[in-house]
């Protein structure tokens, strides 16, 4: 019974002193802290089954007892040999001695299994007779013997380290060598009285002493860090106040730098698209002249090309330069999605025709005529999709667009856009970096099909800005699926509302032409422009002369302006109704073109306020759209102008 009471009380005390340890993450602990805690659970093992010794001697259960028994021993001999591994690490011994310890440990560790598994069999080590007394061997002597050598060695080991140390850490060595002595005394008393606790009364005061050396170290450790990191603290604040002018000087350079990146993007764009008009424009021209061979056509046609897929570049460029200096920004206006999607696939059919390309596109369940948000950027991030899916697709491929509006939550929408086409395909490992800037998959790929690999950047930047989500399949040989994911507002606006043919041309006409000049801003007639009236404003004698050119073409008159100021002036000057239309340059010397339409808006004429003002210009940012909204122009047309899409506006904007 008295093996009961010590075997209960010891675990409770060890499990309440060490409850800190035991309780730990095993990932936190040191290297010493760890085989400690090793060391205390086969103590805590060696009590348990010193508890359960006592009940089974009192009512005699000798098998029980024999199981019990035999793994005390296994219990004690792990408790010494992680003892051993204790001193070791706690000693932090790196010499010929640690080795000979350790090694020793587990030699004497594969010794007690060898021999508690021989017990098993034939009893020498311990065994109880036919009453249940318990009787001991002499392999149970000779194991409590090499214990006491073991705790000998490490007591010695110990005692002559603690010579070499100093302060508190020396009176924890001494305790350590000490414990060592205790527990050879009691463990020869054990040998005389196998039937008294001596060895567990000795591991219940040394685990008790121990955990104040564990505790102990955790305090100076944790004051050593604390040292540490105030002496860390005091350098980092100094760097601190040092680098915080240089932080300063540094914004402001980038602010700098900044607002001259994006001034001077402004007016590479402007002074590019001049050129590019001009270029644009007189191959338009000389591809309508009918006494042109069609091998000039020709040769037209793959220069209009080139000069389309170069302005391609000069917008993604702009929009990636945007993006990144976070200039660009998304409308959160009431849009026709209906009118959208039909400018969108009007494009996309044409060149999948042109291709030879069957174009699916299909709105499951039901969808709204209008909802609120920018319909300009989705019609971009549609029309960049489709596009490189055109381009990717072989003949007689498949491209499929369906369209649905997946859930409704209040005032909110969210709509789906899945496109997927039967093209070259993507690798797996590339599909991670389809969205970083100037990644390439093939540059082989590239030279076939032209890219810039900026588009899929752009496209997701728009996305994001919208608070939307896409995503990208694809599989090498067979196809990609992209699937676009956006909120967008409610709007209670119809197809059928009265007034809507009115706010049409005031609020979906203007466009950021940023990536193609396609005019659809749909209506129920069109003008006739034989015979119009357009007042031009324009400062570029070539630019005016192709406009010119343009414009004949459809049999228009027009009269020149060469600066916002003599515009308004011919404007004013001339009877109401004198002209149809007003073509008008942005910028312009002595009056820009914004400036002469507020001023032609301000005018007390009756045709002020409703005659077309359409602003064709090399202006392409989304502020230059906006300008021209408040200013009062009905279009916003980048140069390079195309034909159809000034023809296109002109006839819808007169006839209505």
């Amino acid at each position: 019974m008295t093996y009961s009471i010590i075997g209960i009380l010891a675990s409770i005390l060890l499990l309440i002193t060490n409850r800190d340890l035991l309780s730990g993450n095993k990932k936190d602990l040191t290297d010493t802290e760890r085989d400690y805690r090793y060391f205390l659970l086969w103590v805590l093992a060696y009590y348990i089954t010193d508890a359960f010794w006592g009940f089974f001697d009192i009512y005699k259960l000798t098998k029980l007892q024999f199981i019990d028994t035999t793994l005390y021993f296994i219990a004690m001999a792990a408790a010494v040999l992680l003892w051993t591994r204790y001193v070791i690490s706690y000693l932090k011994a790196k010499n010929i001695f640690e080795r000979l310890l350790r090694h020793t440990g587990n030699l004497f560790f594969v010794f007690e299994i060898i021999v508690i598994i021989v017990n098993i069999f034939y009893p020498i080590m311990f065994w109880f007779d036919d009453k249940g007394n318990y009787l001991a061997g002499s392999a149970r002597h000779i194991t409590l013997a090499i214990q006491i050598l073991m705790f000998l060695l490490t007591s010695i080991y110990t005692l002559r380290i603690t010579v070499k140390t100093e302060g508190s850490i020396k009176r924890r060595h001494l305790t350590v060598g000490l414990f060592g002595i205790a527990m050879i005394v009691l463990i020869g008393l054990q040998i005389a009285y196998p039937l008294l606790p001596f060895y567990a009364m000795g591991y219940m005061l040394g685990t008790c002493l121990l955990h104040s050396f564990v505790a102990e170290d955790e305090k100076e450790e944790y004051r050593r860090e604390l040292e540490e990191a105030i002496v860390r603290e005091q350098i980092q604040s100094k760097e601190l106040s040092e680098s915080r002018e240089a932080l300063k000087k540094a914004l402001s350079d980038a602010e700098y730098a900044n607002k001259a990146k994006t001034a001077f993007l402004s007016n590479m764009s402007h002074e590019i698209r001049t050129p590019m008009n001009a270029i644009i424009g007189l191959n338009n021209i000389a591809l309508n002249d009918e006494s042109a061979s069609d091998k000039v056509k020709d040769y037209l046609g793959k220069i209009k090309n080139s000069a389309q897929h170069l302005l391609g570049i000069i917008n993604d460029i702009l929009d990636m330069s945007r993006i990144e200096s976070g200039h660009m920004t998304v409308n959160n206006d009431e849009f026709s999605l209906i009118e959208n999607l039909d400018q969108v696939n009007t494009m996309i059919r044409e060149q999948c025709r042109d291709k030879e390309i069957n174009y699916e596109c299909k709105i499951n369940g039901k969808i709204d005529d209008f909802y609120v948000g920018d319909g300009m950027k989705i019609k971009q991030v549609l029309i960049n999709i489709l596009g490189n899916a055109v381009k990717f697709t072989p003949k007689d491929g498949k491209i499929s667009f369906s369209i649905e509006e997946v859930t409704r939550l209040e005032n909110k929408a969210s709509l789906k856009f899945i496109i997927s086409d039967t093209g070259i395909g993507m690798n797996k490992d590339f599909l991670p970096h389809i969205f970083d800037a100037f990644s390439q998959e093939d540059t082989s790929s590239t030279s076939k099909y032209g890219s810039t690999g900026l588009g899929m950047p752009i496209t997701k930047s728009i996305v994001e800005l919208m608070n939307g989500n896409i995503e990208v399949t694809s599989e090498k040989g067979k196809g990609t699926t992209f699937t676009v994911t956006i909120t967008l507002g409610i709007s209670d606006r119809r197809a059928d509302d009265k007034g809507l043919k009115e706010q049409n041309s005031n609020e979906t006409s203007l466009s950021e032409q940023q990536t193609s000049n396609q005019v659809s801003k749909d209506s129920n007639g069109k003008a006739n422009l034989k015979g119009c009236r357009v007042l031009l404003a324009e400062d570029m004698p070539v630019n005016s002369e192709i406009m010119k050119m343009v414009l004949a073409m459809k049999e228009i008159e027009v009269e020149l302006a060469v600066n916002g100021k003599i515009a308004v002036e011919m404007f004013t000057n001339h009877e109401a109704g004198y002209y149809n239309a007003i073509l008008m340059d942005m910028r312009m010397p002595e009056m820009d073109g914004l400036e002469a339409t507020k001023l032609i808006r301000a005018l007390e004429r009756e045709d002020a306020k409703k005659i077309p003002i359409i602003a064709l210009t090399a202006n392409a940012f989304e502020e230059d759209v906006q300008k021209s909204l408040q200013a009062g122009l009905n279009a916003h047309l980048s140069k390079p102008v195309e034909p159809e899409a000034l023809f296109e506006t002109l006839e819808k904007l007169m006839f209505l």
